[in-house]
C-alpha cells in the first residue's frame, strides 16, 4: 500500500511518516529488509532468473522501496521518525549498487571513425592507384609508425583502463551504450579499433619505397612481412573510456560466464605445413591462441573449417594438449546452404552473452561475399559476432601477384567493412 501510494503521488506518501509511529517502524526496518534480501539473492546466485518476471519484479520493489526511504532520510522532517545512520548507510549501499542489480544491457550505439580514416574514405577513389605513393608521404608515415607502436604494445596485455593517450586520436571507436530499465539512463563508452586506411594492412610492409625511409623500430622481428598482423587490435587489448573494468572480455562484447569462442573458416593446418614444424604466415588458429595465451586468456571453443584435405593424425599431433578437448577440425568445404554453413553451426553454439571471434579467408570472393551478405540481413547472426576478420582480395596492383585482378576496388573493401563496423561488429582486414 505504501509502494502504491508512493508510486501514484509522492508527496501524498512522504507527510504520513513523521505522523505515524507504525510507518516510522516500517521507515527503520524495510531497507534493512531489502539489503538483506539483496545478499541472500547474491548468495543464491539469483535462482529466480530462470523466472524472469519475479526477479524484475523483486528489484524493483527493492530499489524504488529504498529510493522512498533514502529520500525519505535526506527531509528534515525524518528526525521525527529517528532511522538510525545504520539504515540509511544500508540504504544508501543499495542506491550505489543500482546499476550493478537493475535489468541492464550494453548494446552497440555507432561507429565513429577518426580523421586519418575519414580522409582515407574519402579520397579512397582518388588513391586507388596510388596508395604507396601516399602511405610515403612524410604526415602519413609518422601517423602508421605512431599506430603500429601503440598496437604492438598494447598486444602485450589486457587494457587495464590506464590512461588514453594521444596517439589514440589516430584510432577510431566503437560506441556502446549501457541502458538500465529502471534508472532510465543512457551511459556511453568509447572503445579503439585500428583505422581503416590504405590497404586496410600493415602500412608500412606492401610497400617497397617505405621501409627505406623509416627507422629499423618498426621492422624488428617482422616475419612473413607481406601477411604481418602487427595491425590487428582485438578488443580484450584495446582502450576504452568513461568506465572501469574487472572483466578481460569488455561486458559490451561478453559476459564473464560467457564462452570465448573461434570460428576459424579457413583454417589450414594449426601449424599450416604438414613435412616441418615451420610456422607459416597463413596460420591463423595458431596465431589466436598464442594472442590470447600471451594475455592469459583461453577459448573455451574453437571450429576450425579447411576445405583441403589434411591428414588427421598430424593434425591432432599440431594441437596443443589444453587445446584438444574444445577444438573441432571440419574438414570439408563451407557453403552458403545447408549443414555446413558456418553461421548455422554458429547459432547453436553461441548464446549472445559469449565472445565471438571469426575468421573468414576461403580465397573465393564470390562466396565469401555471399557469407558477409548473410550477415547482414540476419540480425541473429549478426547479433552473435563481435570480431570479425576478412581478406577481400581488391583490384590494386601491389597485390596482383597474388590476388590476381579482381573486381572489387578499395572503395568496395572499405565501404564493407564501414558497414559492419557500423553494425556493431568489430571488423578487421585479415592480411
Amino acid at each position: 500500500k505504501a509502494l502504491h501510494s508512493a508510486e501514484n503521488n509522492e508527496h501524498y506518501y512522504y507527510p504520513q511518516l513523521h505522523k505515524h509511529p507504525s510507518l516510522c517502524t516500517v521507515a527503520e526496518h524495510i531497507p534493512r529488509y531489502c539489503y538483506a534480501l539483496f545478499e541472500l539473492s547474491v548468495k543464491m546466485k539469483l535462482t529466480l532468473m530462470n523466472r524472469t518476471n519475479d526477479y524484475v519484479q523483486i528489484v524493483v520493489v527493492v530499489f524504488f522501496t529504498s529510493t522512498i526511504f533514502y529520500k525519505y532520510s535526506q527531509r528534515p522532517s525524518s528526525q521525527s521518525c529517528s532511522i538510525s545512520d545504520n539504515t540509511k548507510n544500508q540504504t544508501k549501499n543499495l542506491m550505489t549498487t543500482r546499476i550493478a542489480l537493475d535489468v541492464c544491457t550494453w548494446k552497440f550505439d555507432h561507429y565513429i571513425q577518426s580523421s586519418w580514416e575519414i580522409y582515407w574514405h574519402n579520397n579512397i577513389d582518388e588513391l586507388q592507384n596510388h596508395v604507396c605513393s601516399t602511405l610515403g608521404n612524410p604526415d602519413q608515415i609518422q601517423n602508421s609508425i605512431q599506430a603500429l607502436e601503440r598496437i604492438i604494445t598494447l598486444q602485450r596485455s589486457v587494457f587495464n583502463g590506464t590512461l588514453i593517450l594521444n596517439v589514440d586520436e589516430l584510432f577510431s571507436k566503437m560506441v556502446y551504450r549501457l541502458e538500465c530499465v529502471n534508472n532510465h539512463s543512457r551511459h556511453l563508452i568509447t572503445q579503439n579499433i585500428k583505422p581503416l586506411i590504405g590497404f586496410l594492412r600493415d602500412p608500412l610492409t606492401i610497400c617497397p619505397n617505405i621501409s627505406s625511409t623509416v627507422g629499423n623500430s618498426v621492422f624488428d622481428n617482422i616475419d612473413f612481412a607481406l601477411q604481418s598482423k602487427r595491425f590487428l587490435l582485438l578488443a580484450p587489448s584495446a582502450p576504452y573510456e568513461n568506465v572501469a573494468l574487472t572483466s578481460p572480455i569488455p561486458p559490451w562484447l561478453g559476459s564473464m560466464d560467457g564462452q570465448k569462442i573461434l570460428i576459424d573458416i579457413g583454417s589450414s593446418l594449426f601449424n599450416e605445413l604438414e613435412d616441418t614444424r615451420k610456422i607459416g604466415a597463413a596460420i591463423s588458429s595458431r596465431w589466436f591462441y598464442e594472442y590470447f595465451k600471451n594475455i592469459s586468456l583461453k577459448f573455451d571453443r574453437v571450429i576450425a573449417f579447411e576445405q583441403g584435405p589434411r591428414n588427421p593424425k598430424i593434425f591432432s599431433q599440431q594441437l596443443p594438449a589444453d587445446l584438444l578437448p574444445i577444438y573441432t577440425f571440419i574438414n570439408v568445404a563451407v557453403e552458403p546452404f545447408g549443414k555446413f554453413n558456418p553461421w548455422k553451426i554458429l547459432e547453436r553454439v553461441a548464446k549472445p552473452n559469449d565472445y565471438v571471434i571469426v575468421k573468414l579467408d576461403i580465397d573465393v570472393s564470390n562466396v565469401e561475399k555471399d557469407f558477409i551478405e548473410q550477415i547482414l540481413k540476419n540480425e541473429v547472426w549478426l547479433s552473435l559476432i563481435d570480431e570479425m576478420f576478412f581478406e577481400m582480395h581488391v583490384n590494386v596492383k601491389e597485390m596482383e601477384s597474388y590476388w590476381g585482378v579482381g573486381l572489387d576496388s578499395l572503395k568496395d573493401a572499405y565501404n564493407l567493412f564501414s558497414k559492419l563496423r557500423q553494425n556493431g561488429i568489430r571488423m578487421h582486414s585479415w592480411p
